[in-house]
This record gives C-alpha cells, sequence and structure tokens, in this order.
C-alpha cells in the first residue's frame, strides 16, 4: 500500500471530524492522515459488502486501533448512516463535544441493466449514498451553526457523466450535486463550507467492472487510482484553510479537477415541434454562450437577458 500523504503538521488540531465509509480504500487513508494532522476522527463504518449485505464491526475497530496505537485520537462507529444518522452525530459530541467536518463518503452499488435494478435496490442505494449524507448533515447542522463554523465534504461520482448498469447508483450520486449547491446557499451565513468530490480509486466497488481489463491496463489503475491519491484534495476542502463553497471536484492520482454544472443560452420561437427540434440541435454547438449559476436567482438573471 502507498504511503499515507503527509498533512499540513496538526492542521485539523481539536476538530472533530466525522468520516464515513471509514474503513474503505478512501476511507482508511483519509481517517489515518486526519488523525496525524490533529483530528479527533470518528471513523464510521457498517463493515458490509459492496452491495450493502452484511456487517462487520472488524473492519473499523481494526483501522481505529491503529490511529490509537499511534497515539492518536479516534472512536469507531458502526451505526447505519442511512437509518442511524443521528446517533453518528451524538457519538462525535458525546465523545469530542463537537462536529466540525463530515466527510460523507459510504456508499454500496449495484450492477446491472435497468430492467434488472428493482425500485427496492434502488430505494437501498439511495438511502445510503444520498438520504444518509443528507441525514448527517441534518443532524449535524444546529451544532455547526451554534459554533459558526462547519466543513461538508459530500461524495459525487464521475458516473454522473454516464455509466451503463448502474442507474440506482449513479441516480444517487447524482443527487449530491444540487443539495451541495443547496446547503452551501444555506450554511454561507453560519460558516459552514459545502462542497462535493467525485473521486477515483481502484476499490471493492469497482472490482467486478474492471476486472475484464487487460492486465497491464489493470495493474495501471490499481497503482495510480489508489485511495490514499484523493486524501490531500479530501482533506483540503474540509479544512479550516479552505474558503471555497459550492463547488463540484474529481480527485484521483494526487490530481484535482472541477466539474462544471452549467447552462446554455436558451433559444426563443419554439412554437411548433419543428422549431423545438431545430433548437435542439443550436443549443448542441460549442460556441453559444453559457454560464454557471450557483444558484436559482443567478439563473434566472441569466435565461432572462436578451
Amino acid at each position: 500500500m502507498t504511503a499515507t500523504p503527509a498533512a499540513a503538521p496538526r492542521s485539523f488540531a481539536n476538530r472533530t471530524v466525522i468520516v464515513t465509509g471509514a474503513a474503505g480504500s478512501i476511507g482508511a487513508p483519509l481517517c489515518l492522515a486526519l488523525a496525524r494532522a490533529g483530528a479527533n476522527v470518528v471513523a464510521n463504518d457498517l463493515g458490509c459488502s459492496p452491495g450493502g449485505e452484511g456487517a462487520s464491526a472488524a473492519p473499523v475497530e481494526e483501522l481505529v486501533a491503529k490511529i490509537t496505537g499511534e497515539g492518536l485520537s479516534a472512536i469507531a462507529d458502526t451505526h447505519n448512516v442511512g437509518t442511524d444518522a443521528a446517533k453518528i452525530v451524538d457519538a462525535a459530541v458525546s465523545r469530542f463535544g463537537r462536529v466540525d467536518a463530515i466527510i460523507n463518503n459510504a456508499g454500496i452499488i449495484c450492477y446491472g441493466p435497468v430492467e434488472t435494478q428493482t425500485p427496492e435496490q434502488v430505494r437501498a442505494l439511495f438511502e445510503v449514498n444520498a438520504l444518509g449524507a443528507y441525514a448527517l448533515c441534518h443532524a449535524a447542522w444546529p451544532h455547526m451553526q451554534r459554533q459558526g463554523y462547519g466543513r461538508v465534504v459530500n461524495f459525487t461520482s464521475d458516473s454522473v457523466f454516464g455509466m451503463p448498469a448502474s442507474a440506482g447508483y449513479v441516480m444517487a450520486r447524482g443527487a449530491m450535486l444540487g443539495v451541495t449547491r443547496t446547503l452551501a446557499l444555506e450554511g454561507a451565513a453560519h460558516g459552514i463550507l459545502v462542497n462535493t468530490v467525485g473521486p477515483s480509486a481502484y476499490s471493492r466497488m469497482v472490482a467486478d467492472v474492471s476486472k475484464d481489463l487487460p492486465p497491464e491496463q489493470l495493474a495501471w489503475f490499481k497503482a495510480t487510482y489508489t485511495g490514499e491519491s484523493n486524501v490531500p484534495a479530501i482533506m483540503a476542502l474540509a479544512s479550516e484553510q479552505n474558503t471555497i463553497t459550492g463547488e463540484i471536484w474529481n480527485t484521483g492520482a494526487f490530481r484535482m479537477g472541477r466539474t462544471l454544472l452549467g447552462a446554455i443560452k436558451d433559444v426563443g420561437g419554439c412554437e411548433t415541434v419543428e422549431k423545438s427540434l431545430e433548437a435542439m440541435k443550436e443549443l448542441q454547438g460549442k460556441d453559444r454562450e453559457w454560464a454557471e449559476p450557483h444558484s436559482i436567482p443567478e439563473f434566472l438573471v441569466f435565461k432572462s437577458q436578451a
């Protein structure tokens, strides 16, 4: 395993950070790096399979034992973020007295064409990947408001650009785009910054879909897109030094990018089907005016401009 990237010395001193999916390929090195930077880490992990089946406390307890074995501060939490988010926040406040940052890393996945993914399966995905993240924010928000400080890092996925055989997963991860913008607007007056990140890493969740890659390509993917290679950027978003909110980022291979959620200037005169079909083609042009609104008012101002 690649060494955990070094964090700024004690940059999270006296900060309490909740990390869900803590024992996974990204969560584990992230928790260790946060603890080494001085954070009190609440490592939450149900210990289930990539599809959400089963539960085991062993992975997160082993992680916390490693962290505390270095003389650092961490507690293990095995509540299901999809159903018991408030209990995770209660554990953090009970032990450390505050919640400063939430990193919504937990996620499950189900592969298969749309006709095989039942609404019940999709509901389970949504409960963990989207509703769980929202519920954790909901429970922690009053604490962050009272402090006048908070950092939230939601997780989305590059799959929102389209990934076959994963409609439920993509729908849940896509839900984090708009809600991140909304929470950023609500949190601004209280010093709460909210961003979302789409990390790239080889993990149990992608093992099934990547197993048929040519051996050399698979080896490159494993070596390059490690969980550790996402850690510095995620920590930056969760840090006190960060001043940016409401953005969509992507990470992996020790690189960082930004994903745009934008609007293209509309076309008037669509009184008929034929005119609307023509407009659709025009709107796919590369040179048309566009904007990147961060709120409904900004979007409406853009649409109203002649």
